[in-house]
């Protein structure tokens, strides 16, 4: 078998591999569950049905699908859109930040969460490498 082949067909077994191996990311070593059990009631599939890009003080510079946002507090967001878009639906939310221009952002991160009291928002942290909540631009993705 030439090289090529042989570096292509590792490459599809390591895929095959990622694919089909149970995740014990969720697992402690003593085999005990971590964290709570969580029940979809809907099945998330992994497609990209809702966007968003937020500006730094809660402005929406562009969206699909989104209906509203807001800034709420210092490093924190709400995002609304046209559907119900909670976790236990199925729905998967994940939040990237960026300038929404040229340039970076460093030493920040940002985690979503469903909103209390409303099923179609999503609600937003940013902190930065300290911990400390901080206002940033950021790309939000809602999925099912």
């Amino acid at each position: 078998m030439k090289l090529s082949t042989q570096i292509l067909f590792l490459a599809a077994l390591i895929a095959l591999a990622m694919f089909t191996t149970t995740a014990f990311a969720q697992q402690a070593s003593n085999g005990a569950e971590v964290g709570p059990a969580i029940a979809l009631n809907a099945p998330t599939r992994g497609v990209v049905f809702k966007t968003a890009s937020i500006n730094s003080d809660g402005t929406r510079a562009q969206s699909f699908r989104a209906v509203a946002s807001i800034h709420l507090g210092v490093g924190t967001y709400q995002v609304t859109f046209d559907e119900n878009v909670q976790a236990l639906n199925g729905f998967s939310r994940w939040v990237q930040v960026d300038t929404l221009t040229t340039g970076s952002i460093s030493g920040v991160s940002c985690t979503t969460a469903d909103r209390a009291g409303n099923v179609r928002a999503v609600f937003i942290l940013c902190t930065n490498a300290a911990g400390a909540n901080v206002d940033t631009s950021f790309f939000l993705f809602v999925a099912r």
